[in-house]
């Protein structure tokens, strides 16, 4: 069967309707007509014009992400440990609890979680080489839930000094790419990848302080006191707990935030404890869903906050600075109030002698207070 002749003609160069008397279009038509054959049929033999690079494609792009995480991995791998906590029975010792940790300092601190080393008398950690190191207490907080460790250091022996791994000083976006590192199940080094699905989680009932970064990498027991770190190998804060099934959290996890591990280490390095602001009020109790501004909203209070005052104790910051029963705490120190839980944490994140405004309702219209906290005694 015979092929139909393929015109060299570009469609854009066809022959007016109109009778174009041969020789007269020789000009800009022509010329136009010309550069449709070298644009449409010369693109093999005619120069191109550079332009902007071609994207790389899907899989380059999966190799390039997935060279960022194995090099962060690697990166934090060297300043995460095993924690092996043991108590003494008898005339010997016996491992009872196991956890991660984090290497913080060249000179050998460990941040792990509180109930990880809880009732325990005798800790080692288990570098990723699988070489083992004995760790002294120095102090924990059962409130937030962290505790911090000592390695020895002689250099002079080949001890130390020890591979520290960075505090990311800013808190996650939420929808970040995030690793989970730790020993769950006493399996090893692992790595876990997810996102942040949320910041300032509270009201889980899992400690005193919660202020959680919320995240769907996988966590299991033993992961408990590893870091939760970006994708340039530094932590974001330390894992502490999964998700209760009985709440239906099951698949999340919660990590504390690297800002407030800071503090507490710096707290307890220094002054052995983690020392706690003080105001000196108690506030109405609260459930989820009860608010106990519910009087107040019929007096037109439209306020965020359910931090209410109950009681205002004598002789403390709160008296002095004219703090009542009946007031909504709107803010302290420029932290916006939203539920007990909030006030809490203002309070933990404070230093005692710090002076503070406290913003609040009463009567209608809103009122700033400067107080100035004191230490809590514990």
């Amino acid at each position: 069967m015979k092929s139909e002749p393929t015109s060299t003609r570009p469609r854009s160069a066809r022959p007016s309707s109109a009778g174009v008397v041969p020789g007269a279009a020789w000009g800009p038509s022509l010329a136009l007509g010309f550069l449709g054959v070298a644009f449409g049929l010369g693109r093999a033999t005619a120069p191109q014009i550079a332009g902007p690079p071609a994207p790389p494609d899907d899989r380059a792009r999966a190799i390039e992400v997935s060279r960022s995480f194995q090099a962060a991995s690697q990166e934090a791998s060297a300043s995460v440990v095993q924690v092996r906590a043991s108590r003494r029975r008898g005339r010997t010792y016996r491992v009872s609890r196991e956890g991660s940790g984090v290497i913080l300092s060249r000179d050998g601190v460990v941040v792990t979680n509180q109930h990880v080393v809880e009732k325990c008398d005798r800790f080692e950690v288990v570098f990723t080489d699988g070489s083992i190191a004995p760790a002294t207490l120095v102090g924990a907080d059962e409130g937030i839930d962290l505790a911090v460790l000592r390695l020895p250091l002689d250099e002079d022996h080949g001890v130390g000094p020890y591979r520290a791994m960075p505090l990311r000083e800013e808190l996650p976006s939420v929808g970040e790419l995030v690793l989970a590192i730790g020993n769950p199940l006493s399996l090893g080094h692992t790595v876990t990848l997810g996102v942040v699905n949320g910041r300032g989680r509270a009201r889980l009932d899992i400690a005193d302080y919660e202020n959680y970064i919320q995240t769907d990498a996988a966590i299991n027991p033993g992961n408990s006191g590893g870091p939760l770190i970006d994708v340039e190998g530094r932590a974001v804060g330390i894992n502490v707990a999964v998700g209760l099934a009985s709440n239906g959290d099951e698949g999340l996890a919660f990590a504390i935030p690297s800002t407030m591990v800071q503090k507490v280490v710096e707290e307890i390095l220094e002054h052995g404890v983690l020392r706690r602001a003080y105001l000196g009020i108690e506030t109405y109790w609260e459930q989820r869903f009860y608010d106990p501004t519910q009087s107040d909203r019929a007096a037109g209070y439209d306020g965020l906050s359910r931090v209410k005052v109950r009681r205002v104790y004598p002789d403390t910051p709160a008296s002095e600075a004219g703090l009542q029963a009946g007031d909504i705490l709107l803010s302290i120190a420029g932290k916006r109030m939203q539920h007990n839980p909030s006030f809490r944490n203002s309070l933990i994140e404070a230093d005692p002698g710090d002076v503070v405004e406290i913003e609040l309702w009463r009567g209608g219209r809103r009122i700033t207070k400067t107080v100035r906290l004191t230490s809590r005694d514990r």
